[in-house]
């Protein structure tokens, strides 16, 4: 992070951004993903993303985006704030894994897992889970871990936004 940021209270708003298909069209029943973010106080129209994002691809949690007030009915009918840009980057790495080889106290037994190496986790139907990796933690050694048990059959994992590590991400490993 470039900068240092100050919140502008206790509270949360959705910022909304536009989810990127990838070339089959997944996710397909879904074109919009919500986060939630924290206002900041330098600027109205600046916020720190706090969920991790599930199908976005080019923003991590701790990421400082600016948003646009705005009416869109894909969305709902009153305002919104839609995503416009990132301003600064948090060093936040995200992934997403689908379980395939589960163990039968899943899903709490591999998001305990998780959750014991430091790591942020939502979990959605199950069995996906989005994955935060903070700056604070060795990132390289999480990267390999999850690649060492997506290879064992365990997991599907996909990159979300990588902020450091591998200079080429891939979509599915």
């Amino acid at each position: 992070m470039k900068q240092q940021w100050n919140v502008a209270g206790d509270y949360s708003v959705e910022v909304w951004f536009r989810i990127e298909k990838d070339s089959d069209g997944y996710p397909q029943s879904r074109n919009w993903e919500q986060l939630l973010a924290r206002p900041l106080l330098e600027r109205d129209d600046y916020f720190q993303i706090e969920s991790i994002p599930s199908y976005l691809k080019n923003v991590s949690r701790g990421d400082v985006v600016r948003a646009r007030t705005t009416r869109n009915s894909e969305i709902q009918e009153d305002e919104v704030f839609e995503f416009d840009d990132v301003i600064d980057r948090g060093g936040h790495n995200t992934y997403r894994l689908l379980l395939r080889s589960k163990h039968p106290d899943d899903p709490n037994f591999t998001e305990n897992e998780l959750l014991r190496k430091g790591l942020a986790v939502e979990t959605e139907y199950g069995d996906f889970f989005a994955i935060d990796v903070p700056p604070s933690l060795d990132q390289q050694a999480i990267d390999d871990y999850l690649v060492a048990e997506s290879k064992s059959g365990r997991w599907e994992l996909q990159d979300g936004y990588l902020h450091s590590i591998r200079t080429n991400p891939t979509d599915d490993r």
